[in-house]
């Protein structure tokens, strides 16, 4: 639990560190545009285009995975903030549907791994970011978003964690030391499993009370 610590500590430095440039770049971003130009800053490159339908209008929104075109060449704590932009169609072209600046986790953020993020997805209206890294201590991390109430909210997360060094006589790679929780914050379920080397000594299912859900744009990594 002290390297999970260690890595939240590492993720929240960065961000930080850059906060100042992170809201000048979110806000130059216009509220609307004709095209999927309009959105993107200066010096940055689409990492990822997702489309799909996020607030059942029927019309194909667009998510932007975003990342500065020289962020390779930054230090750790010093690279320009990676974007995540939510475009909702409309008939003139596209409006703003949430932003961030947080969301997407560095280049550095993954360790011996490398680039941590993995995928973003759009699946029955439900916006799932995805994240994963390591070494021999690998790790994944997850967070859903649904449009309601006009804005992006964070309705779930999953975090898993987990050691290679064994595979527990057979049980497959991802068991020894695992660490997972997956949270619904619509229902206030959550589930959490947790491995001392091979041994199971948690397996929890607990529901706690609901409380307002978190925007896009308040999202920051504990």
């Amino acid at each position: 639990m002290k390297i999970v610590k260690l890595y939240l500590v590492i993720v929240f430095l960065s961000f930080h560190f850059n906060a100042k440039t992170q809201n000048e770049v979110l806000s130059k971003i216009p509220v609307s545009g004709k095209n999927i130009q309009s959105f993107i800053p200066a010096k940055y490159d689409t990492m990822q285009v997702e489309r799909g339908d996020l607030n059942k209008d029927g019309k194909e929104d667009v998510v932007l995975a975003l990342k500065h075109a020289d962020e390779d060449t930054f230090e750790m704590d010093e690279e320009p903030p990676r974007l995540l932009i939510v475009l909702l169609k409309t008939n003139d072209g596209y409006v703003i549907g949430g932003k961030s600046d947080k969301i997407l986790m560095c280049v550095h953020c993954g360790g011996v791994f490398g680039d941590p993020f993995a995928n973003i997805s759009i699946t029955k209206n439900v916006l799932e970011i995805s994240h994963y890294g390591g070494s021999n201590w690998r790790w994944s991390n997850s967070k859903k978003f649904r449009h309601q109430n006009s804005a992006m909210v964070l309705i779930g997360s999953t975090e898993d964690s987990f050691w290679t060094l064994s595979d527990c006589n057979g049980k497959g790679v991802g068991t020894y030391g695992r660490s997972y929780k997956d949270i619904n914050y619509q229902t206030g379920e959550q589930e959490i499993i947790e491995y001392d080397k091979c041994k199971l000594k948690k397996h929890l299912k607990i529901k706690k009370t609901k409380e307002p859900l978190i925007k896009l744009e308040e999202f920051e990594y504990e």
